[in-house]
């Protein structure tokens, strides 16, 4: 009994527990960053560079909500009247509380910005420096350590910038300001959206943990918990930097009163 308490618990930890802790930490340094454009850029700045931020943060919840078959009334990407309202894009969505499909949706629906800012990355890595990125040995073993993470997350970047022209790393490294410093910020109501989500994920993750383990198939589901905590805390270091060096950035245009 006391095995099987422990592989329910490590379910439920690494893909409820993780997810939510790393988008919970990404989150706080995203207002960091976004809260250094404004003091530094002013208020517009959040449209002129971070612009590009909001609307991937809002195409993260918008596609999530088709997925989970919620009733999405109103997307607005960019809303150029944002001091009126106070928000600088929305995504309106309504569900059946006696869906389970849809309450479950909530859970990926508030988390969806912090795991689309980090994959648009990736592919712009991908596309634009030509990036041969390496995963090797990732999960692959029960040592999973911050420090080996960063360290793959920055042999990573260092591959990257080496097969990419100075053009095409310099319009990345534009493109990384401009959705960091803006994208990675989930609001309170974002994870309001999170809570209403976590019990019917946790329900799931019960009864296909159930099926692993009468399958006998306990390997399989410990490597995925290995593979996906992995790349939890990989997307959190790698959005952690991008928005370090959002940070230092801003705070050197800042300082010639460009905006």
């Amino acid at each position: 009994m006391s095995d099987y308490l422990k592989w329910i618990l490590e379910i439920i930890v690494a893909f409820t527990l993780v997810p939510y802790l790393t988008a919970r930490l990404v989150s706080w340094f995203g207002h960091v960053a976004k809260s250094v454009l404004v003091n530094n850029l002013g208020n517009n700045s959040q449209l002129v560079v971070g612009g590009l931020g909001v609307i991937i943060h809002e195409l993260g919840h918008a596609i999530f909500a088709f997925i989970f078959g919620h009733n999405v009334k109103k997307v607005q990407l960019l809303n150029f009247n944002y001091r009126n309202s106070g928000s600088l894009g929305s995504v309106e969505h309504t569900w059946n509380e006696k869906n389970i499909y849809q309450r479950l949706g909530n859970f990926f629906i508030g988390l969806a910005p912090y795991y689309m800012c980090s994959i648009v990355l990736y592919l712009l890595q991908k596309i634009m420096l030509n990036a041969r990125l390496s995963f090797s040995g990732l999960g692959s073993n029960t040592d999973i350590t911050l420090s080996g993470i960063t360290e793959l997350v920055l042999n990573n970047l260092k591959t990257s910038y080496t097969n990419g022209t100075w053009s095409m790393i310099l319009l990345y490294l534009v493109l990384t300001i401009m959705i960091a410093s803006t994208g990675y910020d989930l609001s309170d109501a974002d994870f309001q959206t999170v809570n209403k989500g976590i019990l019917p994920w946790v329900v799931v993750q019960f009864v296909i943990g159930n099926v692993f383990i009468l399958l006998g198939k306990m390997d399989t589901l410990n490597n995925y918990l290995l593979e996906f905590t992995s790349f939890s805390i990989l997307f959190m270091v790698h959005a952690a930097l991008s928005m370090l060096l959002a940070i230092v950035v801003i705070k050197i245009i800042g300082m010639f009163n460009i905006f």
